[in-house]
């Protein structure tokens, strides 16, 4: 193993404090930019567990970023073929193309046809932490070129969301360790347990990760529940969510090797220790 001579070492130094100081620049950026309702001209990525995640989490302000690029990991379609049958579909590859027609429609609605790139990872519904290597190494490149990432939270909701924030921090912790450019790393809300009782559209509190509330226009309103319409397959579970103010805020920086703090983790701890395995395994050393 060749080691750098000192002047190296204190370029990389001097690289990865540059990145450091842009990534602070660009999350402050972004969290203005959303706050104020402002267009954003930033190169921003939207990465989603599943199709209809970035509407529920900021489908009333998609519409201020004007270069956009959404990263789907999963095709919101499970193997289990009684999925597909409950929602109305003979098998999974329908429910799944099904679910791709109502993400493009919705889109039409929430970024009227502003959307830079949009990127399907066609990872199975439920299915994330048994491909998160290769989808560590997709995120790399995707993450590459853009200034600020917003995905979700690691808050024990749904194992899906929870494997989207441990791969889009292992992915920006590698492209540091690159000493490459990294985003700022963002988040919305998806969902969680506290107390036996389910919350939507709130983060968990952390008094370290302050938010940023913006309170939705008539008209914001108006497009988020347009695209909640385009959604058809999925009514039922969007009908918890409401149309009220959407949260972002910085991202923490997770202990992916122990359950969300101050979460009841919905889908189990059994669950959870698989899902820990996954991160430790996809965990780049």
């Amino acid at each position: 193993m060749t080691h750098p001579d000192g002047h190296a070492m204190a370029t990389l130094r001097k690289s990865l404090s540059a990145d450091s100081l842009s990534a602070t620049t660009s999350h402050e950026t972004v969290l203005h930019g959303l706050g104020m309702r402002r267009p954003l001209d930033l190169a921003v990525a939207v990465v989603t567990a599943h199709p209809d995640d970035e509407t529920i989490g900021l489908g009333g302000v998609m519409a201020h970023l004007r270069n956009l690029t959404l990263l789907q990991l999963t095709d919101g379609a499970p193997l289990d073929p009684a999925a597909a049958a409950g929602a109305g579909f003979p098998n999974r590859q329908a429910y799944a193309a099904a679910r791709r027609g109502e993400i493009v429609d919705a889109l039409a609605v929430l970024v009227e046809g502003r959307l830079s790139r949009q990127v399907f990872y066609e990872v199975p519904d439920g299915r994330l932490a048994d491909h998160l290597a290769g989808v560590v190494e997709r995120l790399v490149e995707d993450l590459i070129c853009v200034d600020a990432v917003l995905t979700h939270p690691y808050e024990g909701g749904h194992f899906d969301h929870d494997a989207a924030a441990f791969a889009v921090q292992e992915a920006c912790t590698r492209l540091a360790r690159l000493g490459g450019h990294v985003p700022a790393r963002l988040e919305f809300t998806s969902y969680h347990r506290v107390g036996g009782r389910l919350r939507t559209g709130r983060f968990l509190d952390d008094p370290c990760a302050p938010e940023v509330v913006v309170p939705l226009t008539p008209e914001a309103a108006r497009r988020k529940e347009a695209a909640f319409a385009c959604h058809r397959s999925q009514t039922g579970n969007l009908g918890l969510f409401g149309f009220g103010p959407e949260r972002f805020r910085a991202a923490p920086i997770y202990d992916f090797s122990r359950p969300p703090p101050g979460s009841e983790v919905m889908y189990g701890v059994e669950v959870w220790r698989g899902l820990s395995r996954a991160f430790a395994a996809a965990t780049q050393s």
